[in-house]
């Protein structure tokens, strides 16, 4: 189920029937995939591990577009396209697996004998697509410290923590920092700080690290949530 977070995992299941038609290779953590200027003539697909792609400016830091995970492809774009990968470029979060198909290899063989994986191409584009104008979205009508509460819930649901009715404390590990939601939000991360600071003395959060959400109100916070959307 898709929730606006723009992290992406196991949307493309069937691709693991083909791996003996690409080429497996192996990233430790903090690899450059590719980058702004290098041609990509294929996509890859991630057996473990995971991606992060990122959009190069003139106007300052790089910011996370999205992050690809097991069972996920990316480069789609750039393979279809063609040319280089243009202000955005491919890094490794973790040590990972990939498995890279070339264009030619995608076009004569897949998609004629495995169409069911060019269908699942295809809703790992629409998928990102609505998520860019949801997100795109948020950033036009909500203030920052709504955005965040909202990014929140979202990791929430992401993880798919079981959440009864009424149900106010939830604790899981996010792997995520405050850094992380601020470069997804595309913000300083002293706007992610301030908000987890306001809903710290609001009595909502006790602690938000990568090793620990701990949400002390859930209801409390999907009512400011909810508030912004009505």
């Amino acid at each position: 189920m898709f929730y606006q977070l723009p992290i992406f995992e196991n949307l493309c299941p069937s691709w693991e029937k083909v791996l003996h038609l690409g080429t497996r290779e192996v990233f430790p953590k903090g690899s450059r995939i590719f980058f702004t200027e290098d041609l990509i003539d294929g996509l890859y697909y991630i057996v473990e591990g995971s991606i992060e792609i990122n959009l190069h400016t003139v106007h300052g830091p790089e910011k996370v577009l999205f992050i690809v995970g097991k069972g996920c492809i990316f480069g789609e774009v750039s393979c279809f396209i063609g040319g280089d990968a243009e202000e955005a470029s491919a890094k490794t979060r973790s040590d990972s697996v990939l498995y890279y198909f070339k264009k030619e290899t995608i076009e004569r063989i897949v998609a004629v004998q495995y169409p069911e994986l060019m269908l699942e191409l295809v809703q790992t584009v629409a998928y990102k697509a609505r998520m860019f104008t949801e997100l795109l979205t948020d950033e036009l009508i909500s203030n920052q410290f709504t955005r965040v509460c909202k990014m929140i819930v979202y990791l929430v649901r992401f993880k798919e923590v079981k959440i009864d009715s009424g149900q106010k404390h939830v604790k899981l590990v996010p792997n995520m920092t405050q850094l992380d939601v601020a470069r997804l939000m595309g913000v300083h991360r002293v706007t992610v700080t301030k908000a987890i600071s306001e809903l710290k003395s609001k009595g909502i959060i006790n602690q938000f690290s990568k090793k620990c959400l701990d949400i002390t109100d859930f209801p409390a916070l999907l009512k400011l949530v909810e508030t912004d959307e009505n």
